[in-house]
Formats: structure tokens, C-alpha cells, sequence
């Protein structure tokens, strides 16, 4: 009998909003109901690859669909499904552990929890019994453990890494030593529409060594970039089955190698390519040249990670590496976001609080290089705390001085109206794109 595989994005807890691709697949959880949401990347990739692989899916985004738990659990038991795959993130596993139990209970078939990074919730996972978890990046390695193990449920229990499975072509039985060739997302497979954009991972991982950061847990120290061909590729398809959709790179640092960025954008003009996108990467990773060739290639939006103007915080906390750097990344921050402007690019400022070691003189700093900046739009969120990243958990009065300081950032700056003349331009070069 041919395998029949569920892919679920699990529900929300009630009242909240699981994001289980934020934060490079760490996943966020958002105090209200309908909250900003991704699109489960990970999950579509997956069931993209098992369908390459010849087997029956089907697929669900509880999240988005708003199911309560029940709901949930009785979709997957009306799939008649020989095997449950189900996203996880850390920061969701309250959510995640409810409904692994729920279907495990309900339904007598093999369950597997997938997800960028899952050793890091594995304490949690071991008190769900009758259910197997990933160590690895699921893209390649769920349909080498289905191959392997068939879908008797026995035999999926515990967890499972590429050197189990006799799987070559992974580093330290976590990361894929090379993203070329990864299948595209089944995106049909979901109420793609509802979303508002789709994803495209052009790389992951970082070299850079941010001490705070949950990317580079989830996805590595190391850089590793997909071929420009693939991306090309995949954004061609995007276009052609989906209607030229509002895409979103999902890298941590897109722009971090210069040369690969200007060829993919000059690959993406040579093809003719009328795709807008958006992207994010460090505020030092821009200069005049590259963010012209991205606005020429279709961008509209670029994220800049700044978190922060303090040379003592950018130093302490690994994100440059000495005074001179720290004085290079604040320069280049400015000029990327004059670049921005000038080339019809909206810039999006994001800035930490809560940072260790932070004060209010460092809020200062970071106020006066905003408003040096002059970005389209400033966000200040306060620093989440994520296992691996080698920081201590914040205590409750750390936490009310970050929401204070939070607050005192996002008043600091109102972004300046845009001429009319290029709110005009603007306009014209989304609609010529679509």
C-alpha cells in the first residue's frame, strides 16, 4: 500500500499565536490571536520533498486555519495517514507537546517531530511517548528515514540523526553540508493566498558571532549559500504558478556575501524576472552598488539589523569584532539606509532592548543613529531568550527596564514623510512588477 503523509503546522495555544519559523525556525509565540505569521517553510519543503519521493500528502496550517486542539487532532485522523509529520520550534513546544500527545493518543499511525532545530526541545519530546523527533534538518532526512523505516509506528520512537539513518552529507549530524537542490515547497498544498507573501530560503546559517542570536542555532555558524541558479529558478516558478506572490527571502544575512548578491541580481534582471521581493541582513552589510542592483532587480524592502549603536554593547556582545569595526558598522548602517532611500527601497530599522549590559546612555546612542538614518520605519522589540545562545534568562526587573527602554526608542523616532514624487515612483514599480 503507497504511504499516505500528513504535514501539520499544529495549532496555537488558546488566546496566542504560534510562529514557528520565526527566529531562523526557533519559532515565536505571540500574546493574541492572528498575530504576524510565516508561512510554514519548512513544512511545505518537506512535504515538497516526500512528494518528489512518491508518496500521498496532504497538508494543514492549524495556525492559520485557527483550529482548536480537537480540531486539529481530527483533521489528521480523517486523513486516514500511514505517518504524521508535525512542525515544532522551541519556543511553541507547549503547543507542540499538546498535540503530540492528542494525536498520538487518537490515531494509530508512525509521528515524527520535525523542525529547524529540535535537539534543543528533546527534554520535552522524551515525556511524549510513542513519537520520534529529527535531529537533523528535515528537507532531506525524513524521506531517507521513511525509505528506511517504512511507517510501522514501532519503529519510530526516539530520535533519529542522519549517521542513524546512514545518511551522508551532514555536518555534526545536524546541518546539510549543501542546500543545493532542495525541492521546491509545496505551497499548493496550502491556502497560499491567505498569507500575504511566500517564502524563499536563499541561504542559512552566519558566521558572525552574535552572541544572542537563535539563527545560528537553529541553522549554524556556517554560511551556506544556495546556488544563484536554484534561487533563479525557484522565484521563475514562483512567478509562473503563483502569480508573481509578494516574496520574502528568509535568510539571517542575505546580503552578507556582496558578489553572490550583485550575480543573483543580475541574473534575475537577465531573466527578465518582474518579482518584488523583500530581504533582511545585517545594517552593515549594504553599501550604494549592491542596493542599487537589488532595487533594479525588484526589491522594495530591506530589514536592517541594527539592534544596537553602542560600541561597548556591539563589542560585548560579539556582533563586531573590535572599536574599529564597531566604528565601520555604525557608519555603513547610515549610508545603507541614505542608499535605500535614494534608490526607492524602504528601510526597516530593527533595534534590540534588554541587550546585557545595556543603559540608558546606549538607548541614547541608538536613538541619534536612527534618527541619522532616517529609516521608512523603526521596530523595537525586547530581547527573547533562546537555549544555546550562551545568555542567561533575563530576571522579571531586567524585563520591565527593556519594555521601558522600548518604549522610550519607539517615541524617539517618528519616519519622515516621503515626497510625493517618490511615494509616486514607488507605486509605479510595484505595479509594473506585478
Amino acid at each position: 500500500m503507497r504511504s499516505r503523509v500528513a504535514c501539520i503546522n499544529p495549532p496555537s495555544l488558546l488566546g496566542t499565536t504560534a510562529n514557528r519559523e520565526g527566529a531562523g525556525g526557533m519559532g515565536n509565540v505571540y500574546p493574541q490571536v492572528g498575530a504576524f505569521l510565516y508561512p510554514p517553510h519548512t513544512l511545505a519543503t518537506v512535504a515538497g520533498a516526500l512528494r518528489e519521493g512518491g508518496l500521498d500528502i496532504s497538508a494543514r496550517d492549524c495556525v492559520l486555519e485557527g483550529d482548536a486542539l480537537d480540531q486539529a487532532v481530527a483533521w489528521v485522523a480523517a486523513q486516514r495517514t500511514t505517518f504524521v509529520a508535525v512542525q515544532v520550534s522551541w519556543a511553541t513546544r507547549d503547543a507542540d507537546a499538546a498535540f503530540l500527545r492528542g494525536v498520538r493518543e487518537a490515531v494509530p499511525c508512525a509521528v515524527a517531530a520535525v523542525g529547524a532545530f529540535v535537539p534543543v526541545m528533546e527534554d520535552v519530546l522524551r515525556g511524549i511517548p510513542g513519537i520520534a523527533w529529527l535531529r537533523g534538518e528535515p528537507e532531506r532526512l525524513l524521506g531517507a528515514g521513511l525509505a528506511m523505516l517504512g511507517t510501522e509506528p514501532s519503529r519510530w520512537v526516539g530520535p533519529l540523526a542522519p549517521s542513524t539513518l546512514h545518511l551522508a552529507g551532514f555536518e555534526g549530524d545536524l546541518y546539510m553540508e549543501s542546500l543545493e537542490g532542495l525541492p521546491h515547497p509545496a505551497w499548493d498544498l496550502f491556502p497560499w493566498q491567505r498569507y500575504g507573501m511566500l517564502t524563499v530560503v536563499g541561504s542559512r546559517g552566519c558566521n558572525h558571532g552574535c552572541v544572542y542570536c537563535p539563527y545560528v542555532v537553529a541553522q549554524g555558524r556556517r554560511f551556506r549559500p544556495r546556488p544563484v541558479a536554484d534561487i533563479v529558478g525557484e522565484l521563475k516558478w514562483l512567478a509562473a504558478e503563483f502569480g508573481r506572490p509578494r516574496v520574502v527571502f528568509r535568510d539571517p544575512v542575505f546580503a552578507l556575501d556582496r558578489g553572490r548578491v550583485l550575480a543573483l541580481c543580475q541574473e534575475m534582471v537577465r531573466e527578465g524576472l518582474r518579482v518584488s521581493w523583500e530581504c533582511e541582513s545585517r545594517a552593515d552589510d549594504l553599501d550604494a552598488e549592491t542596493v542599487q542592483a537589488m532595487a533594479k532587480a525588484g526589491c522594495t524592502t530591506v530589514k536592517l539589523g541594527l539592534e544596537t549603536a553602542s560600541r561597548d554593547l556591539l563589542l560585548a556582545l560579539g556582533r563586531v569584532p573590535d572599536g574599529a569595526a564597531a566604528e565601520a558598522y555604525t557608519t555603513r548602517a547610515v549610508e545603507a539606509a541614505h542608499a535605500c532611500r535614494q534608490h526607492g527601497i524602504a528601510c526597516r530599522v530593527f533595534a534590540l532592548t534588554g541587550l546585557p549590559g545595556e543603559t540608558d546612555d546606549a538607548v541614547e546612542e541608538t536613538i541619534r543613529l536612527v534618527q541619522r538614518m532616517r529609516p521608512a520605519a523603526l521596530h523595537v522589540k525586547e530581547l527573547d531568550w533562546y537555549p544555546g545562545t550562551g545568555l542567561a534568562l533575563p530576571i522579571g526587573a531586567e524585563e520591565v527596564t527593556a519594555q521601558e527602554r522600548a518604549r522610550r526608542l519607539t517615541q524617539a523616532y517618528q519616519p519622515p514623510q516621503q515626497p510625493k514624487r517618490t511615494r509616486l515612483l514607488a507605486r509605479l514599480k510595484r505595479r509594473l512588477l506585478q
